[in-house]
C-alpha cells in the first residue's frame, strides 16, 4: 500500500514536470531582464509591413510611369534604360566591329558602298517623315520615343569585305546613333535594291523600336528568376534553360518580328517594292537548305525564315496601302535600281 501510494504521488509530479517542459514550445532568452523569444523574427513587424507597402507603391509608380509605346506596332511595353545607355553601348560596340574589321571596310568611292548609302538615305528620309496608316499623322520616328534625328551626312555606312576575308557572314546591323555595317556576302541574297531595302530596313526598325534598352530593361528580371530557382532548387542550370527557353529567347523573336513589320512598312514609305520582302525570305530558306538547315526555332532568337516569309506575306495589304499612302505612284518604277551583280 505504501509503495502504490508514493508511487502514484511520483507519478503524478513526473508527469506535470513532463507536461510543463513539453508546454514550452520555444526556448526565451532575457535580454535587460525583457523575455524575447528566438521565433519573433519570423513575422514582419508593423515597421516591415510599412516598408514593403512603400517600396510596392514606388516601384509600381516606376513602372506604370515608364510604360511606353514601341513605334508603328504601338506594342506597350516597360521601358527603364535611357537613351545615353544605348548611345555608350554603341559607342562601344562601334569600336570593336572596327578593331575587328576596319581593315576589310569598303572606301566611300566603292559603287557597292554607294548604293547601299544611298538605299540607307531612303530609308532614314522615310523613318523621319512616316505617316502613320491609321490616322494619317506624319511624325519622326526617330524622335518618337524622345530619341534624336542624325543628319544624314553624319551617318556611318559601312559594308565590309568579308568575301575578302574569306569568313563570309551574310548580315547586316545598326548600332548606336547613326551606325550601320553591311556585309558584302549578303548582297547576293537580296539581288537588287529592294531586297537590300529589306535588310536594311529591318535593322533600322530594331533602332528605331529600341530594342537594345527593352532588352536591358529585361534583364534583371531574368537574373533574379534565375537566382530565385537556384535558391529553391539548388541549381541555377534548370533555372537558366527555363528563363531562356520560356522569356529570353521568345521576347527576341517578338522584337524580330516586329522588326519585320517595322521594316515592311518603312519600305513601303521609301518606295520600294513591299513584294521583294518576302521574296528574300524565300532566297533566304533556300540559302539555309544548302548550307545544311537552320536551327530550331524554339531554341533560337530568331523567327525561322519560313514563319518571316509567311507574316510579310500576311502584312502585304497594309504595306500595300502604307505604299500608296507615301505617293509612290510610279516613283518606285523610275528609281528602280538595277542588279548589284
Amino acid at each position: 500500500m505504501f509503495f502504490s501510494s508514493a508511487f502514484k504521488r511520483f507519478s503524478r509530479r513526473q508527469f506535470s514536470n513532463n507536461v510543463h517542459f513539453f508546454s514550452r514550445r520555444q526556448a526565451s532568452y532575457y535580454y535587460f531582464d525583457k523575455p524575447r523569444s528566438t521565433t519573433q523574427g519570423l513575422f514582419l513587424t508593423p515597421q516591415h509591413k510599412k516598408f514593403l507597402t512603400y517600396a510596392g507603391i514606388i516601384l509600381g509608380v516606376i513602372v506604370v510611369s515608364h510604360i511606353e509605346e514601341a513605334p508603328v506596332t504601338h506594342r506597350k511595353r516597360l521601358m527603364l534604360c535611357p537613351q545615353w545607355l544605348e548611345d555608350d553601348l554603341g559607342k562601344i560596340s562601334y569600336r570593336s566591329i572596327m578593331a575587328q574589321y576596319g581593315r576589310y571596310v569598303l572606301p566611300d568611292n566603292n559603287s557597292t558602298a554607294i548604293r547601299v548609302r544611298k538605299v540607307m538615305s531612303r530609308l532614314i528620309h522615310a523613318a523621319e517623315n512616316y505617316r502613320d496608316p491609321e490616322t494619317g499623322q506624319p511624325q519622326n520616328l526617330f524622335t518618337s520615343m524622345g530619341g534624336k534625328s542624325i543628319p544624314f551626312n553624319e551617318w556611318k555606312i559601312h559594308v565590309i569585305d568579308d568575301v575578302a576575308m574569306r569568313q563570309e557572314t551574310p548580315n547586316a546591323f545598326v548600332i548606336g546613333d547613326g551606325k550601320v555595317f553591311v556585309f558584302r556576302s549578303i548582297l547576293p541574297l537580296c539581288r537588287d535594291d529592294d531586297g537590300l531595302a529589306t535588310v536594311l530596313a529591318h535593322e533600322l526598325g530594331h533602332q528605331l523600336a529600341h530594342h537594345i534598352g527593352e532588352k536591358l530593361t529585361k534583364s534583371p528580371l531574368y537574373v533574379s528568376l534565375v537566382i530565385l530557382s537556384y535558391a529553391l532548387i539548388g541549381s541555377n542550370n534548370i533555372g537558366n534553360l527555363a528563363v531562356s527557353l520560356g522569356l529570353e529567347k521568345p521576347a527576341s523573336r517578338n522584337m524580330e518580328t516586329e522588326a519585320d513589320y517595322i521594316g515592311l512598312m518603312l519600305m513601303s514609305t521609301a518606295c520600294f517594292n513591299p513584294h521583294e520582302a518576302p521574296d528574300f525570305w524565300a532566297r533566304m530558306i533556300s540559302f539555309e537548305s544548302k548550307m545544311g538547315g537552320s536551327i530550331p526555332e524554339l531554341i533560337s532568337t530568331h523567327p525561322s525564315s519560313q514563319r518571316r516569309n509567311v507574316n510579310l506575306k500576311e502584312w502585304m495589304p497594309r504595306a500595300k496601302r502604307q505604299y500608296e499612302l507615301a505617293g509612290c505612284g510610279n516613283f518606285a518604277q523610275r528609281f528602280k535600281s538595277f542588279s548589284l551583280f
